[in-house]
């Protein structure tokens, strides 16, 4: 748990194509818990994975407070993920990743088939989908948030992309190894950063470890999907 919120600041990362403001409303509800915020503006078509990775360090490693969280929408909390795995950033301590493709994108690999679509993923996606993975370090808690409500550019790009999905992220592409919970809401890719059921789950997230009491969690078996806005907990 987060006992000492004055100790802790929350960075924000939005997702392709969005700006650093598209994550407002959550950093509203972020510090109406008493956390601190701040925006972190990145260009995922013009710089590279590995670029992003390295100011995203260099920008946590500089920050005064004891304790760093990191929210990260889409493309945002895969750039997260890396960066504290790869550059081994011990502030932070929790990272929320909100409909992020961390095992790959159905829909990034159908819209790089058209030198158009190439170009509008500029650097970041390709190099995230070719590379290793990382894992959570230890000590990092990690939440997933999943969106099953299926509007968004992805159906248009990738109409034959196999639900459950939320638009734009198919939901097994979300999951990520050692996560510490996973969330599925009946929301979609772009209205998860709008939703006022995402932002306080985030928030919970951030304070406790966890989206829902340990008591109302499922246990479910490999292949089973959750009831909308029901936990699994990592076991």
């Amino acid at each position: 748990m987060v006992n000492d919120t004055h100790e802790t600041i929350v960075v924000l990362l939005s997702g392709l194509w969005t700006p650093a403001c598209a994550m407002l409303l959550v950093q509203r509800r972020v510090e109406r818990a008493g956390l601190r915020c701040m925006r972190f503006g990145y260009a995922a078509t013009r710089s590279g994975l590995e670029d992003n990775s390295r100011r995203l360090a260099s920008v946590v490693r500089a920050l005064r407070w004891e304790r760093v969280c990191i929210v990260g929408h889409s493309l945002g909390g895969v750039i997260a993920l890396h960066a504290v795995a790869t550059h081994r950033l011990t502030k932070v301590c929790r990272i929320v990743m909100m409909g992020s493709p961390y095992g790959d994108s159905f829909a990034a690999r159908s819209l790089a088939r058209w030198h158009l679509g190439r170009w509008m993923l500029g650097k970041t996606v390709p190099a995230w989908l070719a590379c290793e993975k990382p894992q959570p370090p230890q000590g990092v808690e990690v939440g997933v948030i999943t969106g099953t409500r299926a509007v968004g550019l992805g159906t248009l790009v990738a109409p034959d992309m196999p639900r459950p999905h939320d638009g734009v992220i198919r939901t097994q592409e979300t999951r990520v190894p050692g996560m510490r919970a996973q969330v599925e809401l009946p929301v979609s890719h772009i209205g998860m950063a709008f939703s006022r059921r995402v932002g306080d789950l985030v928030v919970r997230f951030l304070l406790q470890g966890r989206f829902e009491s340990a008591d109302d969690a499922p246990v479910l078996t490999a292949g089973e999907h959750y009831p909308p806005g029901t936990e699994r907990e990592a076991r």
